[in-house]
């Protein structure tokens, strides 16, 4: 099926990172340029510097004469990743702290509490979205769109299905609880407390990504 062309907004390699990241365009597979250009509806150039894009941010990687495929994620990596994530993300406790206020710790209650619901009823896409929501809200608080910016960059860079495959019912009650945690941690203005709840949160265990 052919995928809207990039808006301003969102560029040609954001659509192609995100359907990486969904399992749209799966790891191991070799991105051939024709096919992408009728699924994005985009030009071969267009499609040439996006993938020069992924490939320097390691999103896909090339091989002279044949062409970008989508690498595979081992456990190594991911633990990399969360381990890169987790130094990040707390880097900027003390900002998020500084800078919430009563309406965007109302939503991020919301949001913590539809996240959790979705853990009842809801797909792994819809439990996804909730999550992903609750962190955007998070970081609207940080004024540095740099860093928010790298921390999307790895949060995407562990595809779903790798995150279906490692989070257990429990791993994923305990990302629920800790959503509540942080919630309570900016209401307090306790910036060492949500240093502490966003460490575990990213790093849970060395049991793969969350």
């Amino acid at each position: 099926m052919k995928q809207h062309a990039a808006s301003a907004q969102t560029s040609l390699a954001d659509i192609i990172e995100r359907d990486i990241y969904r399992g749209a365009l799966a790891p191991g597979m070799w991105l051939k340029q024709i096919d992408l250009e009728d699924r994005y509806g985009c030009t071969r150039l267009s499609l040439r510097h996006a993938l020069e894009q992924l490939q320097m941010r390691k999103i896909v990687q090339h091989v002279p004469n044949r062409g970008y495929y989508v690498p595979s994620v081992d456990e190594a990596a991911v633990q990399e990743i969360m381990q890169a994530r987790a130094y990040v993300e707390t880097s900027i406790c003390e900002e998020l702290v500084a800078n919430i206020g009563d309406e965007s710790l109302a939503r991020l209650s919301y949001l913590a509490t539809l996240f959790a619901d979705s853990l009842k009823a809801g797909t792994v896409f819809q439990q996804d979205e909730a999550n992903h929501a609750f962190h955007r809200e998070l970081l609207r608080s940080c004024r540095n769109e740099v860093m928010v910016e790298i921390i999307w960059d790895l949060r995407l860079r562990v595809p779903i299905a790798v995150q279906r495959a490692n989070n257990t019912p429990a791993r994923l009650e305990r990302s629920a609880r800790e959503h509540f945690e942080m919630v309570e941690a900016l209401r307090l203005r306790d910036a060492a407390r949500l240093r502490e709840i966003t460490a575990s949160h990213v790093t849970y265990p060395s049991e793969g990504s969350r």
